[in-house]
This record gives C-alpha cells, structure tokens and sequence, in this order.
C-alpha cells in the first residue's frame, strides 16, 4: 500500500474526522524508540534469498575506464630532418671536395715544379753561354795582340760580331723557356679547369643525394605517424568501446537485480511472507500494533501517516497495520 493510498483508505473510512488535528506531541518519543526497536528486529533478519547476493557489482568491479599506453612520434619533424640531412651531406662533400682539390693542387704543383725547372734550367744555360763569350771574348783580344792588331777596326768588328752571336743565342734560350712557360701554364689552365668540373659535378651530385634522401626520410616520417595515429586511433575505440559495454553491462546486471526483486515482491506479495521472514515481519508488526493500539485512532492514524520509515519496516504487514487501526471503535 503506498502512502496516497493509504490517505485515501484514511479518509473513506473516517469521513467527517479531524485525524488532521489529533495532538500526538506526548506520544513522539515513544514513537522514535518504537522506530529504533523496529530497525533492531529489521537488523536482525538475515534473508535466505537475496536478489542482490550472487552479483559482483560491476560498477565496482570494472574500472570505469581502461588507460592505453598511446604512441608518439619521437624522430625529427620536417625542418630538423632537412637541416641534419643537409649537413650530413655538407661534411661528406667538403671532405670528398678536398680529395678532389688536393688531387689537382698536387697536379699543378707538378707543373709548377716543371715551370722552376725550366727556368733554373735556362737561367744556368745563359750563365754558361755568358762565360763561353767571355773566353771567346779574351781569346780575340790574345790572337789580335799577338798580331799586332789590338788597335785596328778588326777588333770592333770581331766584338760586335761576337757580341750579336751572344744576344741571338740568348735570344734563343729565352724564346724556348717562354715556349715552354706557356706551355705549363696551359697545362696548369687545364688543370684547374677540370678541377671545377669535377667539383661542380661534385656539388651536383651531392645536392640530388641531398634531395633524395630527404623526400625518403619525409615519406618514411608520413608512414610512420600514420602508422602511429592508426594504432593510437584504434586504442581510442577500444576505450570508448569499453566504456560503452561497462555501461551495458551495469545497466543489464540492475536490470536483471530489479526483476528478481520485483519478482520476489511479486511472490511474496501473492503468497506473503514465509519462513523467519514472516515470523520477523509478524514481530515487527506485533510490536507496532500494541504501540499504536494503545492510542486514539485519530492520533494513531495520523503519526502512522507521518512515520515515513514504518511502511518500510513493516512491507506487506503495513496495509494490514493501518486496517486494525481503522477498525477500531
């Protein structure tokens, strides 16, 4: 019986009484130590079938949420791996760029070599071909003074014509050592022109391995944070899926805990109480019934309508309760 139907049952069997008005200020006290015995005999029952024994309650049971162990993606972002990649490269070119370079220098120091050569070469030849004309100078003098001739125009003549021999003959060595200085400082053009080459080739084919490997490293990267965002999305779903069937489950198991006290209230409301269980409600009851009993009616009726907590510590017995009280004169 619920409490509005239980105002009702009040108000069709006392038509024209004040219940409303009944003083029950001396009887409160009583009332709460009735309540404290009520909740003592309660307390005392053990029921042998509990819809709520047998279940673990999930709620507690399962955590509310599993807590993955998430990725991250710990490698260079494009910037650094650009940056590293080039000065990777950087280091390797400046150090293949001076192999190149110092092949060539030790080539042109050959030619250079050639050229101080020549030069020293010529420069003894002159010398000789100098003291060659200063004998053959000295010898002149001796054969025109053992003549007699010294003081002729033979002299002169002898003289420039040893001295016009001398200038054609260095004329000579010094029109060989430019053939041949120009001839090394072609060789030293040539040199130095391939050295360029080679080193713009050099920088050429280090800047495409640059590029090349920097578009692989990116897409490498790619691959890797979407394998990552993959992985990571999936540990999403399996959360969100978790929580999903925790609420579920939950929600089945206090579904399935409220059938089987429905049911019970069902049996027992058909069947009433049996058992310890009828004997502790019949205690409870007894113990109500004297204690309300022992009063007006009007007063009786009215603090059973203000103990919220009687209806619960009587059950089915409460109804019965409220019809003995009813019925008295």
């Amino acid at each position: 019986m619920t409490w509005n139907e239980f105002k009702k049952k009040v108000k069709d069997f006392f038509v024209g009484e004040k219940v409303e008005d009944a003083d029950t200020s001396k009887y409160v006290e009583d009332e709460k130590s009735l309540n404290d015995k009520l909740k003592e005999i309660a307390d005392s029952y053990k029921p042998q079938y509990n819809p709520g024994e047998g279940y673990e309650d999930l709620s507690d049971l399962l955590p509310e949420k599993i807590e993955y162990e998430y990725r991250e993606y710990e490698g260079d972002d494009e910037e650094g791996i650009k940056n590293n990649t080039s000065q990777k490269y950087k280091d390797i070119l400046e150090s293949e760029s001076k192999i190149v370079s110092d092949k060539y220098d030790t080539k042109v120091g050959e030619v250079e070599n050639k050229k101080q050569s020549a030069s020293a070469e010529s420069a003894v030849k002159a010398s000789e071909l100098q003291e060659k004309y200063e004998e053959i100078e000295k010898a002149i003098i001796n054969s025109l003074i053992a003549k007699g001739l010294y003081n002729s125009s033979i002299k002169g003549a002898q003289k420039q014509a040893s001295e016009e021999s001398k200038l054609g003959e260095l004329e000579g060595l010094k029109s060989d050592l430019d053939k041949k200085l120009g001839d090394y400082d072609a060789q030293i053009e040539k040199l130095k022109g391939e050295e360029n080459v080679a080193l713009e080739k050099l920088d050429l084919s280090y800047a495409q391995k640059v590029q090349n490997e920097i578009q692989s490293l990116l897409e490498k990267r790619d691959k890797e944070m979407k394998s990552i965002d993959d992985y990571n999305n999936k540990l999403k779903e399996k959360e969100l899926k978790y929580i999903e069937d925790r609420a579920k489950a939950i929600e089945e198991q206090l579904s399935q805990r409220l059938k089987d006290e429905q049911y019970l209230k069902y049996l027992e409301n058909k069947n009433g109480y049996a058992g310890e269980k009828a004997e502790n409600y019949a205690q409870r009851y007894n113990i109500a019934f004297d204690f309300y009993d022992s009063m007006p009616k009007s007063v009786a009726l009215k603090m059973i309508n203000e103990n919220k907590d009687l209806q619960g510590y009587l059950g089915n017995y409460f109804g019965r309760l409220v019809n003995a009280i009813a019925k008295k004169d």
